[in-house]
């Protein structure tokens, strides 16, 4: 859960960034966002490399999944001469010199998420002399998923149930991801926000984006503080669900992410509330944008991808969650603005 950017070292004109390619797709972050250069074409076949950092939970593993999925369909595949993913845990200098790597084997185009994105200067420096494309760093073209709103809807959705039930205090559940990484300190900012002036108090526990960890530090906040008027979860909603069940806790508004089996939990067991995430399909879209622009086309310099949200009315059964496919299955299968869904088979084979 974080963004897909793609760098290089490009000069943002002074264009509007409505003017650029497939703009339904990719989207300008807002009205200021500039338009980039188009880069200077090259011939394809392209060699693309996917280097993750964390890779602890299942979106990371269907992020990688939706890469390697759309690399093989027929129409991409013609333009790919090698397409390789690697996983290196949630270590800085792992990551860079697996990027490095890549750059010093003439690699076109490097993605990936990066463990923190205030270390990258130097490899995107040297990328930019290879003529790599990178995937990192706000600085040049960006494909992303604005995680502070995520966060954001999910504590407005709760705190619009409360409003409605003439709830006027009580403490709120916030389950953080994993700490020092700069989404999770964005999620964690914007959901707090939310509540800043409320007469509501917001807990919180460290959940490190994992369903496990987040039923254990859910199980030990609600034994610590009793009951909560609301609870959200940055990722691993399965967890904090589970830990509210086993403790017989009220059906308390709740905002989840899209994970089938969080949704499945959540309708069947009366919560109201949000599902909202970042489709791990973003990959998908990267490697799109960066072929787009391997092919001369112009982009915003910073690209703002929707992310999917049911609110609980849509909790339904084909809707929102799918009772024969897995619960570790997430349901933001894609991005319909860029024609680009993914089957369940799609994203579950190996």
């Amino acid at each position: 859960m974080a963004a897909m950017i793609l760098a290089i070292s490009l000069g943002a004109s002074g264009a509007k960034a409505a003017e650029s390619y497939f703009p339904e797709c990719f989207a300008a972050w807002d009205a200021d966002t500039k338009q980039l250069s188009a880069v200077t074409p090259r011939e394809g076949p392209y060699r693309i490399a996917l280097v993750n950092g964390f890779a602890g939970n299942d979106w990371r593993i269907q992020m990688i999944r939706a890469a390697e999925s759309y690399v093989k369909r027929p129409e991409i595949a013609a333009k790919i001469k090698e397409f390789t993913a690697v996983s290196v845990g949630n270590d800085v200098a792992a990551q860079i010199a697996a990027i490095e790597n890549y750059v010093a084997a003439g690699y076109d185009a490097v993605l990936f998420i990066a463990v923190n994105p205030e270390a990258f200067d130097a490899v995107i420096g040297r990328a930019n002399q290879a003529g790599t494309l990178l995937v990192f760093n706000d600085n040049h073209l960006i494909v992303d998923i604005d995680h502070g709103d995520i966060a954001a809807k999910k504590a407005q959705a709760i705190l619009d149930d409360l409003k409605a039930k003439n709830v006027t205090e009580g403490k709120v559940l916030w389950v953080r991801g994993l700490q020092g990484n700069a989404t999770e300190k964005q999620q964690t900012e914007s959901f707090t926000k939310v509540f800043e002036g409320t007469p509501f108090e917001v807990v919180e526990v460290v959940g490190n984006w994992d369903v496990g960890t987040s039923q254990r530090v859910t199980a030990e906040a609600v034994a610590a503080h009793g009951k909560f008027v609301g609870v959200a979860n940055a990722y691993g909603s399965m967890g904090s669900i589970q830990a509210l069940l086993d403790a017989k806790h009220p059906a308390v508004p709740f905002g989840s992410d899209t994970m089938n089996g969080a949704v499945r939990m959540l309708a069947e067991n009366g919560f109201a509330g949000v599902a909202i995430g970042s489709s791990p399909s973003v990959s998908a879209v990267a490697i799109l944008a960066a072929l787009s622009t391997f092919e001369g086309k112009q982009m915003p310099q910073r690209i703002k991808l929707p992310p999917p949200s049911l609110p609980s009315t849509d909790w339904k059964d084909g809707v929102a969650y799918f009772s024969q496919l897995p619960a570790s299955f997430d349901t933001a299968t894609g991005f319909k603005e860029c024609n680009l869904l993914f089957t369940a088979d799609d994203l579950t084979s190996k």
